[in-house]
């Protein structure tokens, strides 16, 4: 699922006309969003594409609780098992 969530960020920053140079190898469960440049604009648009691409309603209420890619990543699961 990282590969796809990487993905979807790249695709993110392209639609904002920005660049997103971090290599999927460089990617873990421990890495900081702010390591990705993600800010609170691109962030929202990143979880909409997420939503949107992945099928899944993410729990957005507690927002700051996502620092990291496995953050993120487990947000994704446990909206798969909720659906």
């Amino acid at each position: 699922m990282l590969e796809e969530l990487y993905n979807v960020i790249s695709d993110s920053y392209k639609q904002m006309n920005r660049e997103f140079e971090t290599p999927l190898s460089e990617i873990s469960e421990t890495t900081s969003l702010k390591d990705l440049d993600m800010d609170s604009v691109s962030f929202v648009v990143i979880m909409m594409n997420i939503e949107d691409k992945m099928n899944v309603r993410l729990n957005m209420d507690g927002s700051s609780a996502f620092q990291t890619v496995g953050d993120v990543l487990r947000a994704i699961e446990e909206a798969k098992k909720n659906q």
